[in-house]
């Protein structure tokens, strides 16, 4: 049943078989996904927000433009919770979690013991010193978004330090809600060290096209909100001035709560292979868990929301005993003016890279190979030839033939 902020729980015991802390996509799936394998324990989940959980990717299109709905972008229904049998906690907060007692504690004093916890603990934008100042924007969540977009009319400066994914998918939004939009980038290309080559460059040329300014090479030394406008100042000495001042600059796994328990952190709760962490009965999902990557032979934190659903898949099936799902690449997408990139696999830092461009009828294939094998696919405007090439990342190159589309495909 549903459970919001009580009035006199403080030392209230209450206990679950199952306890999921933090209701993101990753938490919100290990719930479902368990009663869709036939775990008919009992389960709480827990969010901080008092709102019900909701998808991420839109924040930075379509809910910041103002295109589509909070309703619309919610995971499930509210009723569905309570048709499941899930017991959500909302806008209350862990504290403390005891391994050795099996029991958490929240902020409002509540006492939750179990027998497994999955911590779902999420991410949180990472700040820099030079950009100290309550009246900066971020997004992580639904209010953040909002709260930029009031601040964004036409004819509006944004600023945005960071050209990332985020960075350059709201550049993307403000441009087109009327805004005028610069985009400073510490490194030489955008999305770096995301991307290949081509389709950073690509890209780069989008942005110029619509009309957003892009900075290279400069980080921020100082920045002042003065006279209600921003003063930005360079490392290179230049000011830039904006009406508003976004940082996206990556973000940091929140592992404060596993740290406090005596979990193993590093980059990340570190987990195996099956999400387990250095305590055999608590799991870590998501985007704050680093989890161990046979292919890899190296832990790797993975921020994108198939991973978050496919590690909720993976410790719910240990968690109801129930087989393995299959393995899949780590997959991510974002869309920027009207355009959709979407990369499959992962490139194994410091390792060279060899890259074919293939040119599809809408976009573009990347074809990145490291050794020798297909690491990863990137498609742009492609989701044909996208999916049907996920299925060679792992393969030799003197092996796999890249795949193409029949016209009836095309037409389709």
């Amino acid at each position: 049943m549903w459970e919001d902020r009580l009035v006199g729980i403080q030392n209230e015991s209450i206990k679950a078989d199952t306890v999921i802390v933090g209701a993101g996509h990753a938490g919100v799936e290990c719930a479902f996904a368990l009663r869709a394998a036939g775990y008919e324990e009992s389960i709480i989940l827990l969010g901080e927000e008092s709102r019900i959980p909701y998808q991420r990717p839109p924040l930075s299109k379509a809910f910041l433009a103002g295109q589509t709905t909070f309703d619309r972008i919610e995971l499930k229904a509210a009723d569905n919770y309570e048709k499941q049998k899930i017991t959500f906690l909302r806008g209350e907060r862990v504290t403390r979690v005891d391994t050795d007692t099996r029991q958490l504690i929240t902020d409002l004093g509540r006492r939750i013991n179990f027998r497994q916890c999955v911590l779902a603990l999420g991410a949180s934008a990472r700040e820099l010193p030079s950009l100290d100042n309550p009246g900066l924007h971020m997004i992580r969540t639904a209010d953040d978004a909002l709260r930029l977009r009031s601040k964004l009319a036409a004819g509006k400066h944004l600023l945005v330090v960071g050209g990332g994914y985020l960075g350059l998918e709201v550049a993307s939004t403000a441009i087109g809600l009327g805004a005028r939009v610069t985009v400073l980038e510490q490194a030489t290309t955008l999305m770096a060290g995301r991307v290949s080559a081509h389709t950073s460059r690509e890209f780069e040329r989008m942005h110029r096209e619509a009309g957003i300014t892009l900075i290279h090479g400069s980080a921020v030394r100082q920045c002042a909100y003065e006279e209600s406008s921003w003063r930005v100042e360079l490392d290179c000495g230049q000011w830039l001035e904006a009406d508003v001042l976004l940082a996206s600059v990556g973000a940091a796994p929140n592992t404060r709560l596993a740290e406090l328990a005596g979990l193993a952190c590093n980059n990340g709760i570190v987990v195996d292979e099956i999400c387990r962490t250095s305590s055999r009965n608590v799991y870590a999902i998501g985007d704050c868990a680093s989890r161990y990557r046979s292919i890899l032979n190296a832990h790797v934190r993975v921020e994108s929301v198939q991973n978050a659903l496919e590690q909720a898949r993976i410790v719910a099936t240990v968690i109801a005993r129930k087989p393995l799902p299959a393995h899949r690449p780590c997959t991510f997408w974002s869309e920027q003016h009207g355009r959709r990139l979407q990369v499959a696999g992962l490139i194994r830092p410091g390792v060279p890279c060899e890259e074919n461009i293939l040119v599809t009828r809408n976009g573009w294939i990347v074809e990145r190979y490291q050794g020798g094998t297909l690491a990863v696919v990137e498609a742009v405007d492609s989701p044909i030839e996208f999916v049907k090439n996920i299925k060679r990342i792992g393969m030799p190159a003197d092996v796999a033939a890249p795949v193409t589309i029949s016209p009836e495909e095309e037409s389709q």
